[in-house]
């Protein structure tokens, strides 16, 4: 068996989140159904459910460790302003020139730990059990989260959680059809762009603000 299939390959936001909503900045450790966060697309939009997985996926595999952004990382003043924790699955928006030079389109998603140049997980001494948040709204979306975009959650995770069945109907995230926001890059494409920054570059600068 594979390293990677030793762990979840679920998405989620991770530890002290913040997550823009109506109401402000919010840890998403506070989310709950019926608040509402902010789209790229659409505006405000309401949180049909909001499941969480604490060190185990809802697959039954261990959770991966978070891929882990920090402020002093960005080199510009529009950049990241709270440390930020993601599964190192969970898609983030690029809209860095390269995405239409190589694959036509201005914006794309990726996993965020395909494009890290982190090789090992960071530890995080005296860290609490590992939990990912799973924010499930109407369409697949993307959020504001710590100044980048990042998807709420899609249909691969979303089958895999304990989703109550007027949730499922409503949300067309679970249809057979459903689409991502935007086109998805592959991790290979993911590492390419990755690979296209210079050394004074980070992560961040190949992500939408």
């Amino acid at each position: 068996m594979s390293v990677e299939m030793m762990f979840s390959r679920v998405t989620g936001f991770g530890p002290g989140a913040m997550i823009m909503t109506l109401d402000g900045e919010l840890p998403v450790e506070w989310l709950e159904s019926g608040d509402y966060v902010v789209t790229r697309d659409h505006g405000a939009q309401r949180i049909l459910t909001i499941k969480r997985s604490r060190g185990i996926g809802p697959d039954g595999l261990p959770l991966p460790a978070p891929l882990h952004l920090r402020p002093r990382e960005s080199a510009s003043p529009e950049g990241l302003i709270e440390p930020l924790r993601l599964s190192p699955h969970h898609r983030v928006l690029v809209a860095s020139p390269h995405v239409a030079i190589h694959f036509g389109h201005t914006e794309a998603m990726a996993e965020i730990g395909a494009m890290s140049r982190r090789t090992a997980p960071r530890i995080e001494p005296g860290a609490p059990t590992l939990s990912y948040h799973h924010i499930i709204t109407e369409h697949h979306e993307l959020i504001m989260t710590c100044s980048i975009w990042a998807e709420t959650t899609g249909r691969e995770t979303a089958w895999m959680l304990d989703v109550a069945p007027e949730v499922q109907r409503t949300s067309r995230v679970f249809d057979a059809d459903a689409t991502t926001p935007r086109m998805c890059l592959t991790n290979q494409e993911a590492r390419f762009l990755r690979d296209l920054l210079s050394p004074e570059e980070s992560l961040l600068h190949l992500l939408a603000a």
